[in-house]
């Protein structure tokens, strides 16, 4: 992503656009009508687009697969293939639009595996990843057990520069741990790809996420199917609901692309003010989440610990100062009550944080930290792979690597908390004044923690001792 597009998004916040869909018999049209509602939403200046369930076909999952195989329709007949031009289409599109993109397709493996399958589309057209339903439904009108395998990877999110957004597929959400999963890997918004009925109690369905959202200190946005398909009539209302519960926008039952502005650090902030989500503890066999289940095989920090003090081997002055930067950054995540994930992400970047500054003073003969945040990535990522770190870490971490100098339009309270425990030993280092350290205060920090650690170290009256310069 270049540096334009980037500040694109930081601090901008996100046009959604939820795109209720009503779909034909024909794969071909439904194609034909995602490809020109992605040109639409571009007009829009949307940012991301995403669309309702099994967005290609009809609801054949309505059906009995005995009943189809009956007639000679056999169950993968709706699916498109993992290698189909279908999704190159898709990605070529999001890639013209410059669109970040979520389509819901009904999909087959390489292996003959089907699944409900959202894929998560960048707006250079490429696949981040996929999310796959997890909790598979069965019941009169929802045969969905007869098509759709469970996924292998639980719930996933996924990293952009207007925050990490998670995805719930239909019935998922029903299952609360779903949202829950999402919101401990640290999504600020949760995509709800759905196929929900006029015949369903849609007032509940209404009041269930907004409870989720209001949990979990996470937006949820819920994109429906629209229309009449057999005896089938299927509902719209398609929602947007912010981290405090509130309803920010809502479709009536027409086909249409519901447009909604939202700050995703306004999660954040929620977390900061009420937070829920940080009392709970974790565990990968509840929660369904391929990145917490990640955090149960990471390096100990002691390993890491050792890899960057011996990449620093002989340069004690950077040792410690990475390792009290660790420490209080530490200390404050803890304090504030950060995920577990997120803790994990926050201290191994604290400890690699400065990595770039060797590569900066060999090439260029500085320590810039500008020039360290364009360098440091790159060891990071060598570093933390060779440890065996998963990559939803890894990716996470060269971000605030790449970033831990820029005090400006934070994303994260990861991000937030690596910049301030940094500060509070650069303060020290770099002996600055009391009329530098005020302005640092009230233009960096924003935690409790780090405020509370900032007038310790540094008391407004001025009464601290700069003995060392860095």
């Amino acid at each position: 992503m270049s540096n334009e597009q980037f500040t694109r998004y930081r601090g901008a916040g996100v046009k959604l656009a939820l795109c209720q869909m009503q779909m034909s018999m024909s794969k071909e049209e439904n194609l034909t009508k995602t490809l020109r509602h992605m040109d639409e939403a571009r007009l829009q200046q949307a940012d991301l687009i995403f669309f309702p369930e099994v967005q290609l076909t009809p609801f054949f999952a309505k059906y009995p697969a005995a009943m189809l195989e009956g007639i000679g329709i056999q169950k993968g007949a709706f699916a498109v293939k993992e290698d189909s031009d279908v999704i190159e289409k898709i990605r070529n599109k999001a890639k013209e639009c410059s669109l970040y993109c979520s389509p819901n397709l009904y999909v087959e493996t390489e292996e003959g595996k089907l699944y409900d399958r959202s894929y998560f589309i960048d707006q250079a057209g490429n696949v981040m990843g996929h999310s796959d339903m997890v909790n598979i439904f069965s019941a009169e009108n929802f045969y969905e057990k007869d098509y759709y395998a469970p996924s292998e990877d639980g719930y996933q999110v996924y990293d952009t520069p207007f925050g990490r957004v998670g995805i719930v597929i239909c019935f998922d959400r029903h299952i609360g741990e779903s949202v829950r999963s999402c919101a401990l890997q640290g999504a600020q918004l949760v995509l709800i790809p759905t196929a929900n009925l006029k015949s369903e109690p849609m007032d509940l369905f209404l009041a269930e996420v907004r409870t989720l959202a209001y949990q979990n200190n996470v937006f949820l946005a819920m994109c429906n199917r629209v229309g009449q398909e057999d005896d089938l009539e299927f509902a719209g209302e398609s929602v947007v609901v912010g981290p405090d519960g509130e309803v920010i926008a809502q479709a009536d039952d027409s086909e249409q692309i519901l447009y909604v502005d939202i700050d995703p650090g306004e999660a954040i902030r929620s977390r900061n003010n009420r937070p829920y989500i940080g009392y709970v503890t974790p565990s990968p066999k509840v929660y369904h989440m391929a990145g917490q289940a990640e955090e149960t095989n990471l390096p100990q920090m002691h390993v890491l610990f050792e890899k960057m003090a011996e990449y620093d081997k002989g340069d004690a002055m950077r040792i410690q100062h990475f390792t009290k930067v660790w420490q209080y950054a530490r200390m404050i995540g803890i304090e504030e009550g950060l995920p577990g994930y997120q803790q994990n992400i926050l201290e191994v970047a604290a400890i690699v944080h400065d990595i770039g500054i060797h590569k900066a003073e060999k090439s260029f003969g500085s320590s810039d930290g500008k020039l360290q945040e364009k360098l440091g990535p790159g060891e990071a990522l060598t570093l933390l792979t060779d440890l065996g770190y998963p990559r939803s870490l890894i990716e996470r971490v060269i971000f605030l690597v790449g970033h831990h100098h820029t005090y400006s339009e934070i994303d994260g309270l990861d991000y937030q908390i690596l910049v301030e425990a940094d500060f509070l030993v650069n303060g020290y280092e770099d002996g600055l004044g009391q009329e530098a350290l005020n302005s640092a205060y009230e233009k960096i920090f924003k935690t409790s923690a780090g405020k509370r650690l900032f007038r310790l170290f540094y008391p407004e009256e001025g009464q601290y001792s700069a003995k060392t310069k860095r």
